[in-house]
């Protein structure tokens, strides 16, 4: 039995309908991720652990260490008392306890708890992931349609980016339960192309038809900006996490897939279809 945390997220709504489509017994969790007397009910039985669940959308620090790493830290504790075996963590390029960043400072203390939380572990750090119902392209699009005539571009557009399609995510992160050389490991991985941030934008607005004025943003204004516009919002389009990722790299080898799982990503354009859907212009505004 596996047990996915954070199962109705971006990434938990891919896994799952993979889970279901290999074959995977598994379920979803409920209830709240620091309530110790849930945590124990649900852990019942399980062999194996995705755990998603997170804070990110919400754009809130408290809300980080009360979800995410006090959250971590009791499914832990219950995991190990139930002999869960294996736990699988989502984490991010960056992960550092040490991090001026708020969410990578998260992630990185999020992994020293998994590593030190007597349960086999695969933890993988991944670059910006993209897909159906994202909070990465869905929301450049539409900031784009809202803009016009201009596209903002936060330092001019020159961060380098190599996102990652969610489903390849998805593949490997089940494929982490059938190799056990990967536990105990950290890998690192992100998509086979490597883009500058304006270049990502302009594939975005070709591919809708879409025509805007690039306007470079000075990175010394992007977060009062965000905070400005969206601060307010209880779940904020853009929130301060979203505006971390243009002062962090998110790269790693271009085969880091290939190295790990043996199979090419798809590229950012072939994946795209998903864009086209009608109301895109509203997403924005929806959690």
């Amino acid at each position: 039995m596996i047990l996915v945390t954070g199962a109705t997220g971006f990434i938990g709504r891919s896994l799952t309908n993979a889970l279901t489509l290999d074959g995977h017994e598994w379920r979803a969790y409920q209830g709240r991720i620091n309530n110790p007397t849930t945590l124990r009910e649900q852990l019942a039985g399980v062999e194996k652990l995705f755990h998603l669940v997170g804070s990110e959308s919400r754009g809130r620090a408290r809300l980080l260490r009360h979800v995410d790493i006090e959250g971590t830290e009791r499914l832990l504790e219950e995991a190990r008392l139930a002999g869960v075996g294996h736990i699988v963590y989502p984490s991010r390029i960056g992960a550092d306890p040490n991090s001026l960043h708020a969410l990578l400072r998260t992630k990185g203390e999020c992994e020293r708890l998994v590593r030190n939380g007597g349960i086999p572990y695969t933890i993988l750090r991944t670059s910006t992931l993209f897909g159906l119902g994202d909070r990465f392209t869905e929301i450049i699009l539409g900031l784009a349609l809202w803009s016009w005539p201009f596209v903002w571009l936060p330092g001019g557009g020159t961060i380098a980016m190599q996102p990652l399609w969610v489903e390849d995510y998805a593949r490997c992160l089940i494929d982490c339960l059938a190799k056990p050389e990967l536990k105990n490991q950290i890998i690192t991985l992100a998509g086979d192309e490597r883009f500058h941030y304006r270049e990502l934008v302009n594939q975005i607005l070709s591919i809708e038809g879409v025509r805007r004025q690039p306007l470079k943003l000075p990175m010394s204004l992007l977060g009062p900006s965000a905070a400005l516009f969206f601060g307010w919002w209880y779940w904020p389009a853009v929130s301060r996490f979203f505006v971390d990722r243009f002062f962090v790299p998110e790269v790693a080898e271009l085969d880091s897939v290939r190295r790990y799982f043996g199979f090419r990503p798809l590229r950012f354009r072939e994946t795209m279809a998903y864009l086209h859907r009608p109301g895109i212009r509203w997403r924005i505004f929806r959690r």
